[in-house]
């Protein structure tokens, strides 16, 4: 399955609930959408940066994902994100020796 760095903004609403105690509300929605769509998070955090929320996702391809971060942005709790598709070593060391071979 591909891999995702997902970073997004998190809404005013949101924020108010994770402050008053609605985290886990978020967090298990977020989760439930994963899985909907074939996916896991695998791992996530709260930042402050450029962006408040950052999950490294695997989703079995880019439609699942693009799908898992539209649903996500629709439920309100989400704004503004960027999606990075990530290569493991192997996948990097083949693209590259298939590079290597088209001179």
């Amino acid at each position: 399955m591909a891999q995702y760095l997902w970073q997004a903004s998190l809404t005013s609403s949101a924020w108010k609930d994770q402050v008053t105690g609605a985290i886990d509300a978020i967090f298990n929605t977020r989760d439930a959408e994963a899985a909907r769509f074939g996916g896991v998070v695998l791992h996530s955090w709260v930042a402050f940066g450029e962006h408040d929320f950052i999950a490294v996702v695997e989703m079995p391809d880019n439609e699942s994902m693009a799908a898992y971060v539209l649903a996500m942005t629709a439920k309100g709790h989400y704004s503004a994100g960027k999606t990075t598709i990530l290569l493991s070593s192997g996948e990097t060391a083949a693209a590259m020796k298939r590079a290597a071979s088209t001179d």
